[in-house]
């Protein structure tokens, strides 16, 4: 029995074929199911999202129910986006038998079949990866949506639902969204009226000892109470016509509440500062407030409420200081005209991050492929040392067999290298020309 031992080339195209491994680069195709602000209201939109503690069971069906290579689930208050790897064409059948998970009524059915944005390929990828860097968002540039897709990535992960072009994919999305937040100017000015407004109050220098009068209890002035909490202010008197909603913020944090039957005797302690955002017609302080607070005592008033939520009397109070998206509006609506303008820098990492993918989609599959190499070659050891050499080796002492034995095991050793190092190479070509 003879056994010629293969060359490096032999080897290589043994393990790789590489053919076919260039079409398997190809062969996991992106697909996203997008919807969002701009294609569905939001009422629509919240009924597709899935409860935290039911999420891992529910996609983990839906991945297997659609025959898919990876899933992984982007949810927000105005989002969701459905990411998969498919080597089949994601077809109108398919799309409806994603729906069909979440039970739709026919009506509701048919409005998300024509108005549901479906990506595929470098289209979908593109789209994540604008996603991701917040230039989708309702307000441009916008950093919470990268934390939110990270999440979904990790629990792709935990998971084992995620497949390895999805974990890749997305490991890049947030790899590019993080350099157009470092690198440009897109998040660097603040654009929502919160910011705006907190960094107005901040200008004003109030104490952290100072008492903070709170009228509302909306998610504009839970987003100020974040900041109120996080500068250590702990004299906070939070009012609301449901006192309910104003335990739910005040509570947490230590703070007392109350309704707004006790507007007047909370405006006569004399707070140094008041944040007012409601829903109300009228003016919720007018001059009547005004008479309320202490002579003489300054106050500082940041009015988001639209329509605004003083009147010209209570502005005329002397030592009080007001601003209102009258006074914001502008400058946010600048500052987001001037993120605008970093758009072509964010475009550009885009591209980038489009062949970094590539890259590495490629270099993975070398990996995937070269795996067997090692497994190869100690069959070759093993076949030529157990049969095809076995008489020769029993007739040397065993000195000479242990000495055989490791020469053979360190040109294992090094057999592995070079090809796996030619084999990298020819395949990075093979890549190259498809």
């Amino acid at each position: 029995m003879t056994l010629s031992a293969p060359n490096e080339a032999q080897i290589a195209c043994r393990l790789l074929c590489l053919n076919d491994l260039s079409n398997a680069v190809q062969s996991g195709h992106l697909h996203i199911v997008s919807l969002h602000h701009r294609n569905a209201p939001i009422e629509r939109i919240g009924q597709f999202h899935v409860p935290e503690d039911q999420q891992k069971v529910f996609l983990s069906r839906l991945k297997t129910d659609l025959g898919l290579q990876g899933l992984a689930y982007l949810t927000t208050c105005n989002r969701v986006e459905f990411i998969m790897v498919d080597e089949a064409y994601f077809c109108m059948g398919r799309l409806q038998q994603l729906f069909q998970a979440f039970e739709p009524t026919a009506e509701t059915m048919r409005e998300l079949m024509s108005t549901a944005m479906v990506l595929h390929g470098d289209d979908a990828v593109r789209h994540l990866f604008r996603v991701g860097a917040g230039l989708e968002s309702m307000v441009l540039g916008e950093r919470e949506i990268l934390t939110q897709l990270r999440l979904s990535m990790e629990k792709s992960r935990k998971w084992k639902i995620a497949g390895d072009q999805l974990r890749i994919t997305e490991r890049v999305a947030v790899e590019t969204a993080k350099r157009i937040f470092t690198e440009t100017d897109i998040a660097r000015r603040s654009v929502s009226v919160n910011a705006l407004g907190w960094k107005a109050f901040k200008n004003w220098g109030v104490s952290p000892e100072a008492p903070v009068l709170m009228i509302g209890a909306g998610q504009t002035n839970a987003n100020i109470a974040r900041y109120l909490s996080k500068e250590g202010y702990r004299q906070v008197h939070v009012l609301n016509r449901t006192p309910s909603k104003a335990e739910e913020i005040a509570r947490p944090r230590h703070w007392t509440w109350g309704g707004m039957d006790e507007l007047d005797s909370a405006l006569q302690a004399g707070p140094a500062a008041i944040f007012l955002c409601t829903g109300s017609a009228q003016a919720i302080l007018n001059a009547s407030s005004a008479q309320q607070l202490p002579e003489g005592t300054s106050t500082r008033v940041l009015d988001l409420s639209v329509p605004a939520g003083i009147d010209a009397q209570f502005k005329e109070r002397k030592n009080t200081s007001v601003i209102g998206i009258a006074e914001l509006k502008p400058l946010a609506d600048k500052n987001t005209e001037g993120r605008r303008t970093a758009l072509g820098d964010c475009h550009s990492i885009i591209e980038q991050g489009m062949e970094e993918l590539s890259s590495r989609l490629q270099q993975r599959q070398v990996e995937l492929a070269l795996r067997e190499l090692p497994d190869l070659l100690a069959s070759v050891r093993s076949t030529a040392l157990g049969e095809v050499f076995s008489e020769e080796l029993a007739q040397l002492d065993e000195d000479s067999r242990d000495l055989v034995d490791r020469i053979v095991a360190y040109l294992e050793k090094k057999y592995v290298s070079l090809p796996m190092k030619l084999a990298k190479e020819v395949v990075m070509e093979q890549l190259d020309k498809g």
